[in-house]
């Protein structure tokens, strides 16, 4: 199914939705592959922060690209493209949920830009984007660095959500149908103030094959997605600079030692 060309809104022009998905489905050599992980975390009341540690991965698709992440880009910045308008009760679609007794994060049923980086942008897994079951979005994130690990939380295990990688100028680098009941049980669930009471969470990785990203786009498509509740970091890369000095480090390390070793044997 071309999950593209379905796509229809409710307050989207004919035009304008021709505008956001004539992008192609992906660069050539380029694709994302999911991966399985698990969750370190702090925190054991479902209504209360649960604070990330680290992720594992736990399977063999990424075992080159190491194993364990305790760093994490987090996002920075949105832009919601489309959201469901949100009239009182159980309208709308994206907002911002938090944990019964959390203090990190925001709870806000018409969402910002701002209210999105809020919940996101932060370790706290009780602080989510929540989704109406029957609502539609479409929001750019921004991180604050490129990377080409992703990793996604979703409350419910029960949703789907199209991911999109996009290129500084907003083209298709490739895409993704995450879908949560195939996801891995993360460990912790979570009591939020929209659900009230304790659902499972899962998680589920995608590794951006052949490039990285700063900016990925998040899409729900009304009841077949059934409302996407979900939290996402991604793996902080070491700057340029960094990886420069640790390879001269351990070129230094490795002459010292053969220096010694050559003395030695003099």
């Amino acid at each position: 199914m071309n999950i593209k060309r379905i796509l229809t809104w409710a307050g989207l022009t004919a035009g304008t939705a021709l505008a956001l998905f004539a992008s192609p489905a992906g660069a050539a050599g380029i694709s994302f592959a999911p991966f399985s992980f698990s969750t370190s975390f702090t925190g054991t009341n479902p209504r209360g922060n649960i604070m990330l540690n680290s992720v594992t991965t736990t399977d063999s698709l990424t075992a080159a690209l190491g194993s364990t992440y305790s760093s994490f880009s987090l996002v920075s910045g949105a832009n919601i493209i489309h959201n469901d308008l949100w009239r009182g009760g159980d309208t709308g679609a994206a907002s911002s949920d938090l944990g019964r007794e959390a203090t990190i994060g925001i709870r806000q049923e018409l969402a910002t830009n701002e209210s999105i980086v809020t919940s996101l942008g932060n370790l706290n897994l009780s602080s989510i984007i929540d989704t109406e079951d029957r609502g539609s979005f479409i929001i750019d994130l921004f991180f604050d660095q490129a990377t080409d690990r992703f990793f996604f939380w979703e409350r419910g295990m029960n949703s789907k959500m199209l991911v999109q990688a996009l290129d500084d100028l907003g083209n298709v680098l490739a895409e993704y149908l995450l879908d949560s009941s195939t996801s891995n049980y993360a460990g912790f669930g979570i009591d939020t103030a929209e659900i009230g009471y304790t659902q499972r969470v899962g998680a589920q990785g995608l590794w951006l094959n052949g490039a990285s990203t700063n900016r990925l786009r998040v899409i729900a498509n009304g009841a077949a997605f059934n409302g996407p509740d979900f939290k996402v970091a991604a793996a902080a890369v070491p700057e340029p600079a960094t990886i420069a000095g640790t390879v001269l480090a351990a070129s230094a390390a490795i002459a010292a030692r053969r220096k010694r070793k050559a003395q030695a044997e003099a």
